[in-house]
């Protein structure tokens, strides 16, 4: 793929949702509509492979659209749906043009399957859910369902009494669902960083305080180089989370750019609030909307806490290398290629 191709899904997606109306594509019959239209462009087949119609690219290379669907305020996961097509293209079920949610579900010993917050899941009609060493597509119907603790109209946690009437059973031991959440979030996160210090800058720049405009004085510019800065390592984190010659990301790489973008998460959404005083968290700005989705991505699959074990406990198995050692060759994006 090119720049070009990259720019023009960025023009089509910016053009298919615009500031105002994020809000309202938080419906469900809006949500289908939208999600129609960003299925026809053909970019969610991306990571396909070509003996089953898609373009067969690695996830490295479509790290850029996760990154521009973040940046555009897409309430639909797409992402998700990207790599759940890959998955079941590889288990041999047809595509039926589905956007599809994945989740990690609580691990309890019960028939039931329990899913709590899953993003989108409010707006898709296909739930991919590994469970017990095997994967299931299941239907959002057949769930019983909750509002989304951050996102009530978008997210939902979901319930099935079993899997008894799961669409798809299939095994992919490789694949792991907390790993795919982590690169994906991280990348969409990045995207709506750029976004929110772009909305942020702007304001800064047109509100005005004894006499001049608020980006004027040095501590709003500090806070805003902050952002920036963090904005920049949350980006540079979600491309090294992605680097992979498939479409499966490596379970070091992924933990360690969801815990950076997280960790950037929370001072760029402070820090934009801060700048944007009441009116952030009003109806009518969107900041509050991605704000939101930051703090929805920090707390879905690998949370800060989850993604520091994992790191943690990876060093302390490798004992025959230094930290340095370790962070030089796991934790390169060379390692995954």
């Amino acid at each position: 793929m090119t720049d070009n191709i990259f720019d023009g899904f960025e023009r089509a997606l910016l053009d298919l949702c615009p500031l105002d109306q994020l809000r309202v594509q938080e419906s469900p019959e809006a949500a289908a509509i939208l999600w129609q239209r960003i299925d026809a462009l053909g970019y969610t087949d991306a990571l396909v492979a070509e003996r089953h119609g898609g373009a067969g690219l690695p996830l490295a290379q479509v790290q850029a659209l996760l990154y521009i669907a973040g940046k555009s305020g897409l309430s639909l996961p797409l992402g998700e749906t990207a790599v759940a097509r890959a998955l079941l293209a590889d288990a041999g079920y047809r595509n039926d043009g589905s956007c599809i949610a994945m989740a990690k579900p609580l691990p309890l010993g019960g028939a039931e399957i329990i899913c709590p917050d899953v993003p989108g899941a409010a707006l898709v009609s296909r739930v991919l859910v590994n469970w017990r060493g095997e994967w299931l597509l299941l239907a959002r119907e057949d769930a019983q369902a909750l509002p989304g603790g951050y996102r009530r109209q978008a997210s939902a946690s979901l319930q099935w009494a079993s899997a008894d009437r799961a669409l798809l059973v299939f095994s992919r031991p490789e694949a792991d669902v907390e790993s795919i959440c982590n690169a994906l979030h991280a990348a969409a996160m990045a995207g709506a960083m750029e976004r929110i210090l772009a909305i942020t800058v702007e304001y800064a720049q047109d509100r005005h305080a004894f006499g001049k405009p608020i980006g004027k004085f040095q501590a709003v510019q500090q806070e805003l180089a902050v952002l920036s800065e963090q904005a920049c390592s949350a980006a540079l984190a979600a491309r090294m989370g992605c680097m992979s010659a498939g479409y499966l990301p490596d379970r070091l790489l992924a933990a360690t750019a969801k815990l950076r973008a997280s960790e950037a998460a929370a001072r760029i959404a402070a820090i934009a609030h801060s700048v944007l005083g009441a009116i952030g968290i009003t109806q009518e700005h969107p900041l509050g909307l991605f704000t939101a989705r930051l703090h929805e991505w920090r707390a879905t699959a690998g949370t800060e806490l989850r993604c520091a074990k994992v790191l943690g406990q990876a060093i302390l198995d490798d004992s025959q290398s230094t930290l340095f050692d370790f962070v030089r060759n796991r934790l390169s994006p060379s390692a995954a290629l």
